[in-house]
């Protein structure tokens, strides 16, 4: 699981974890960030390709 934040420039991925290892230590994982609109563009790709009809 993560944390997902979006501001209206980009999109962070932080605050990994794994609810069935409780143990694991995931704090050196991430953040991950993205450009906005590269991110919704790759979300669109994406959803075109599996046939789905939410972006």
């Amino acid at each position: 699981m993560a944390s997902i934040t979006v501001t209206p420039d980009h999109v962070t991925w932080d605050s990994f974890e794994q609810p069935h290892r409780k143990t694991r230590d995931y704090s050196g994982f991430g953040p991950f960030q993205f450009d906005r609109l590269q991110y919704a563009d790759a979300v669109k790709v994406l959803s075109a390709a599996l046939g789905s009809d939410e972006t």
